[in-house]
């Protein structure tokens, strides 16, 4: 039996979580999606790949926002970049490692040794 596991620890920092508040209605958010703050109502949505900053958090788990608007999201650590679930537009290391510039998150890839 073969059991696929994708390491989403990056680094020596320990992940810390915390309750998101999610803006209901839109839809299935994917577990490991990098998330930000809509600018009207304060909630989190998913990032949206336009502007470097202002991914402040990732989400856990799956988020279902249709049922449920409360969830735990990581606020802190160092993440595997290729774990996460990223806009199909931001492809490139810089622009993945910038979305989360000023927050506590940072990602990088797995060191090879």
């Amino acid at each position: 039996m073969t059991t696929n596991y994708t390491e989403l620890v990056a680094g020596t920092e320990a992940l810390v979580s915390t309750l998101g508040i999610f803006a209901g209605g839109k839809g299935v958010i994917p577990a490991l999606t990098p998330l930000m703050q809509d600018a009207t109502i304060g909630a989190l949505v998913v990032w949206d790949g336009e502007h470097a900053g202002q991914a402040v958090y990732v989400s856990c788990f799956a988020v279902d926002t249709a049922n449920q608007t409360q969830a735990q999201v990581y606020k802190a650590g160092v993440l595997n970049v290729d774990a996460l679930n990223w806009p199909e537009a931001v492809t490139t290391l810089s622009a993945k490692v910038a979305a989360f510039v000023g927050s506590g998150i940072s990602v990088q890839p797995l060191a090879r040794v």
